[in-house]
């Protein structure tokens, strides 16, 4: 072999090589550039879930469990007032079964607070689930929830009977127990809530 030929064969060579090196500089940014742009693409995803899901747990604390937390705080307070009235832990003793049984101190004592606070709270609690019921944490309706509505219609039931001389039996003395699970089932989501709001709002600032 020439030195004319082995000369071509090396400039081959050379070529070769440049366009290989050429090829592969153009594939190694390029690919460098995809994965750029789908970890951004990813991140933006990311941000965007938390930014939605931010926006809803703001909007279930002030529209929902909020209200209602405050609304039973201050059922919980208006009580203890009458109780401090009454002079004792408990409005009805277990052989008194109706309004009558009371003094008529204590009947007006019972039947104010029933009429102007909580008949009136009730309902505004009730106005909350049945307009926000789409903000219910997890989109999951418990059963406390019923058992809430039952014990709030069947008391304005009780008392519409009682303004309109419908005789009944129960009067202010409503057989069902006050739900207490529904109290806390309220204030454990809305703490849960505000937890979750503060890392969303942890997650932001480091962003």
């Amino acid at each position: 072999m020439c030195f004319d030929q082995i000369a071509k064969i090396i400039e081959l060579i050379i070529a070769a090589v440049g366009v290989i090196l050429v090829v592969f500089g153009w594939i190694v940014p390029y690919q460098q550039s995809k994965k750029l742009e789908q970890t951004r693409s990813n991140m933006d995803a990311a941000f965007r879930q938390r930014q939605w899901e931010k926006e809803l747990v703001d909007t279930q604390i002030a529209e929902f469990y909020g209200p209602i937390s405050a609304l039973l705080q201050e059922q919980d307070i208006l009580y203890k007032h009458v109780l401090e009235m009454l002079g004792r832990k408990h409005v009805f003793s277990s052989n008194q079964t109706k309004i009558t049984d009371l003094s008529e101190k204590d009947q007006k004592i019972w039947i104010h607070f029933v009429d102007e606070y909580k008949i009136p709270l009730n309902n505004r609690i009730i106005g909350i689930i049945r307009d926000k019921k789409h903000l219910i944490y997890k989109s999951e309706i418990p059963n406390c929830f019923q058992l809430y509505l039952d014990y709030s219609v069947g008391w304005e039931f009780l008392d519409n009977q009682k303004r309109h001389d419908v005789p009944n039996y129960y009067e202010y003395y409503y057989s069902f127990n006050y739900p207490r699970e529904f109290n806390t089932y309220i204030n454990q989501t809305l703490k849960t809530l505000l937890a979750k709001q503060a890392e969303l709002i942890g997650t932001e600032q480091t962003l």
